[in-house]
């Protein structure tokens, strides 16, 4: 076709302008490009363009001055030109309805491209002035242009996040069916995509709008889910038979071993068929086949609070004993659990609020029972955490239970507890290291692994360092690793980049190029971290960066995160890839 370009370059920069010439003019003769602007407003990049086909319009000055030139020189051209056939309008402005009007009672075709933002009013207004949708088609000059037919259909119903996705991996876009109500709908679908990005398609085709139920929506038109991704269900999976068929198949083999048992869950009773050993998957199918539990709920909960028992996956009936203990763990009553337990009730002594306080204890009772006995006891109110009470009393908490430590380990928590470095020493392998601060060497008893309390005590009383300054601080520049409140030995395959952290500084790094910092995201482990980043940065500084920001450690290379992301390495500096 033959075309002239109109651009309101008031509100249109020049790389957009140019994208659009050279992009339709594969397509069609461009005869014209009429530029419109004041002269004092026009950009550098307009200036000294070929004048056999650009053409420079002042519109001298006032508010909506473009918008009327615009208007005026596009029906100019319809009464001049009478072999023009195609007119393209970039803008983001919508003053130009009357020469769209216009030239559409002259049988000429309109190619609109702007911003996006106002498709849909656009639209809207060009219905009212009865112009045929087929004489005008829109353009977001933010995404491509070269969009495939099926995905131009359905590009004004969609923002712009989702086209710009859509866009960005247009070569993996695949078109499919999907069920709602009895009815099919096509919609683009990218394997891989997120759940988040086909739960807004969905939304913005109108064809499902509840979010909580989209993992359903996605399952029943045999799709799978995986890590928050979406992808077509291998041929396998299609095969596979339904939880209900499976749960029939297992039951009939198992004809002669299935008995019935109650299953007690929020409080009602449920009968379900059983077999001693069954697996645990499938144990969980049955109940939410019978609506016992739902999507989210373990199975393995409600088979514990129904005194049954999990072995290698697996379900069985308890027997006597294991009834005993399993029901041992559903008592809610202190009175009842202490009675249960009466063989094995011991009294020690608390200390809380500086008050001793003597209460009866069971090796491995359950830490909210101890909490309700500390309760009832008044030694503690509703706030306070009996887990706090429990480890100032050297009691061992882990896996909801509190336990009695044993005498080997009493004296260690003591000796931790009162700075004690005698003792501490007498029951750990002790050695004599060298520590640097402040460029100088300093020699100290050291245990691996030694509380962080007790190696600043050691650096005081060496008067290494005073009051104000940190121990953390000299382990790091002795290289020593300082982890849950514990000093370590750094091991020797983590050495090497240990050193160089000593080397490099990163806060002096970013404050040299305060001008060149931009910020990157990354992608580790499914998350994202938002990293400040310079073009050419050195790839130690780049890994120390990581190590601080706790996204790998030591024994993760900085190479690796480069070739997971956008980046490229060249030599020993870091640049993003070029697009």
């Amino acid at each position: 076709m033959i075309a002239h370009v109109f651009v309101d370059a008031e509100n249109i920069p020049p790389s957009v302008t140019f994208k659009v010439v050279e992009h339709f003019g594969k397509e069609h003769t461009i005869t014209r490009v009429d530029i419109i602007a004041k002269e004092d407003t026009l950009p550098a990049k307009y200036r000294g363009l070929d004048k056999k086909i650009f053409r420079v319009q002042n519109c001298f000055y006032g508010k909506n001055s473009a918008d009327t030139w615009l208007c005026f020189e596009i029906v100019r051209a319809i009464i001049d030109e009478p072999e023009l056939e195609l007119i393209i309008i970039v803008s983001s402005d919508k003053d130009f309805l009357p020469a769209i009007k216009f030239a559409a009672d002259f049988d000429k075709k309109i190619l609109i491209v702007s911003n996006g933002a106002g498709h849909k009013t656009l639209t809207e207004q060009l219905k009212i002035l009865g112009v045929e949708p087929a004489a005008v088609e829109l353009k977001d000059f933010r995404v491509n242009f070269g969009a495939s037919e099926k995905l131009e259909k359905i590009l004004p119903q969609l923002s712009f996040m989702t086209k710009k996705f859509l866009f960005e991996r247009e070569e993996q876009i695949k078109f499919i069916l999907v069920k709602r109500d009895e009815k099919f709908f096509e919609m683009p679908f990218v394997p891989g995509m997120s759940v988040q990005m086909f739960a807004r398609i969905l939304r913005e085709l109108n064809i499902f709008f509840d979010g909580s139920a989209v993992k359903n929506f996605i399952a029943e038109n045999f799709l799978r889910v995986a890590r928050n991704k979406i992808f077509f269900q291998t041929e396998t999976e299609l095969s596979e038979p339904t939880p209900a068929e499976e749960i029939e198949k297992f039951f009939s083999e198992h004809a002669q071993d299935t008995i019935k048992i109650f299953v007690k869950q929020n409080s009602r009773l449920h009968e379900i068929p059983f077999a001693d050993g069954m697996p645990l998957e499938l144990f969980g199918k049955l109940l939410r086949e019978k609506k016992i539990i739902g999507k989210g709920a373990s199975p393995a909960q409600t088979a514990a609070k129904n005194l049954l028992k999990i072995r290698d996956e697996k379900v069985f009936l308890c027997n006597d004993e294991e009834q005993r203990a399993a029901f041992a763990d559903t008592i809610q009553n202190v009175e009842e659990f202490f009675s249960f337990h009466a063989g094995n009730v011991k009294n020690i002594l608390l200390k809380h609020a500086n008050k001793i306080f003597e209460v009866p204890f069971v090796d491995g009772i359950r830490l909210e029972l101890f909490g309700k006995l500390l309760r009832e006891k008044n030694i503690i109110g509703k706030s306070t955490s009996a887990t706090g009470v429990a480890k100032k009393n050297f009691l061992d908490v882990r896996d909801g239970k509190v336990f009695l430590y044993d005498e080997d380990r009493l004296a260690e928590l003591y000796a931790e507890a009162t700075g004690d470095l005698a003792a501490y020493f007498d029951r750990h392998d002790k050695k004599n290291i060298f520590v640097k601060f402040n460029g100088k060497l300093f020699e100290i008893p050291f245990a691996d692994a030694m509380p962080l309390k007790l190696f600043e005590k050691i650096l005081r009383e060496k008067k290494i360092i005073g009051r104000n300054s940190s121990a953390v601080k000299v382990a790091a520049q002795s290289l020593l690793d300082v982890r849950d409140d514990r000093v370590f030995f750094i091991p020797e395959d983590e050495l090497a980049a240990a050193q160089d952290d000593l080397e490099f500084d990163v806060d002096d790094f970013f404050n040299e190029h305060a001008l060149q910092i931009k910020s990157i995201s990354i992608r580790r482990y499914e998350k994202i971290f938002d990293l400040p980043f310079v073009e050419g940065m050195p790839l130690k500084i780049f890994g120390k960066l990581l190590r601080e920001r706790k996204i790998i450690d030591r024994k993760i290379s900085a190479e690796k995160i480069v070739a997971e992301n956008k980046l490229e390495l060249r030599g020993e500096k870091i640049f993003l890839e070029e697009d």
